[in-house]
């Protein structure tokens, strides 16, 4: 997702909290779905990444459910890693195909050409790592995604054993994937993509609970989502929701204090993550956070760690002013409700940084 469909998604998510009445998310775009043959689900950005750019042939089944690694939310794919970069408001394919290929540099195929290929070669030189791609490999890599799904190619074609019990196979290694050269399927399959997900896991076994099964698609991100917030000295707390997710709107829950957007950051890492709820309604829900003063502390819990905040700044901004919800190169905190109570032409801005 380019970071400019982001913005055009904060604006309409952002004027979905004009007035009392929540608007409804058009489309069923991005919402949790479980995959039978391994139990675990897929949503959100990373359902929109998986389904626009080559879905079950290029990524495989999904084998874990998201989880924080190295402070990025990530999700391993039979034949792939899937990041979430809030900062740049994108989903990235990860850099298995250069982790494979550690330590072999000095490996003949994976050293770059000392010249380009002669004008009459009928395939394309990449001048970025000194390497080039041809016949079946190049048509695969142009129809599934080309450098947004696998990067750069880092070796020429070679003959590799993959499996101790079978002959080797011509393959090559790009950035984010290894292709393999099966001349015995039939011709559009002949190119297959090696299992890089469940090989780089077998190496580095991920968090029990991202292997665990969910019972249903809805506890998707259960545990690394924000759950419930507290703001103690104005006495506010309270479970977070799900916010409504699609191309065109941001549900906020009517009766519920607060909503998640999932376009945006989580706790514990970097970006924006923004919480929006309703003032007017007899509960607990966000009729406090006027009160709330530069200092509070704000905890945020997950499904299984607490974060702490702190407020910085409070604004009072117009709806059309929709900077709060772009995205931040660090971790950031945003509150977001309607102001005053029962006139609600003001969005109530809270941003908090985290405390160590």
């Amino acid at each position: 997702m380019h970071v400019a469909r982001y913005l055009i998604l904060l604006l309409a998510g952002f004027l979905a909290l004009v007035g009392l009445a929540p608007a409804h998310a058009d489309t069923q775009a991005g919402q949790p779905m479980q995959f039978a043959a391994t139990g675990h689900t897929l949503a959100y950005t990373f359902r929109l990444h998986y389904e626009g750019r080559g879905g079950l042939p290029v990524f495989g089944y999904p084998i874990t459910e998201v989880f924080l690694e190295n402070g990025v939310p990530v999700q391993y794919f039979e034949r792939a890693r899937l990041e979430w970069h809030a900062p740049l408001a994108t989903v990235m394919t990860g850099h298995l195909g250069r982790w494979l290929a550690l330590g072999r540099e000095d490996e003949a195929p994976f050293v770059p050409l000392a010249t380009p290929p002669d004008p009459s070669f009928e395939g394309v030189y990449f001048p970025e790592t000194g390497h080039t791609l041809e016949t079946y490999f190049l048509r695969y890599w142009r129809h599934f995604g080309a450098l947004e799904n696998f990067g750069y190619p880092i070796s020429q074609p070679f003959y590799e054993v993959l499996t101790p019990d079978a002959p080797p196979y011509l393959v090559q290694y790009f950035e984010r994937a290894r292709f393999e050269l099966h001349p015995e399927l039939p011709l559009n399959q002949r190119v297959q993509l090696s299992h890089l997900g469940r090989m780089y896991l077998a190496a580095y076994p991920p968090p029990a609970h991202a292997l665990a099964v969910p019972p249903t698609p809805a506890e998707a991100w259960q545990v690394v989502r924000p759950q419930w917030i507290s703001i103690p000295r104005i006495g506010l707390e309270t479970q977070i929701e799900m916010g409504g997710f699609s191309y065109g709107v941001w549900d906020v829950p009517r009766y519920t204090a607060v909503a998640y957007w999932p376009i945006s950051a989580m706790p514990g890492t970097a970006g924006n993550l923004v919480l929006a709820g309703h003032v007017g309604y007899a509960g607990t829900i966000f009729n406090q956070l006027p009160q709330a003063q530069v200092g509070d502390l704000i905890y945020i819990g997950t499904g299984d760690a607490r974060y702490t905040y702190q407020i910085t700044e409070l604004h009072t901004l117009l709806p059309h002013e929709t900077w709060p919800m772009q995205p931040t190169a660090s971790e950031t905190l945003t509150l977001i409700t309607c102001v005053p109570i029962n006139v609600y032409t003001h969005r109530l801005i809270v941003r908090a940084v985290p405390v160590s």
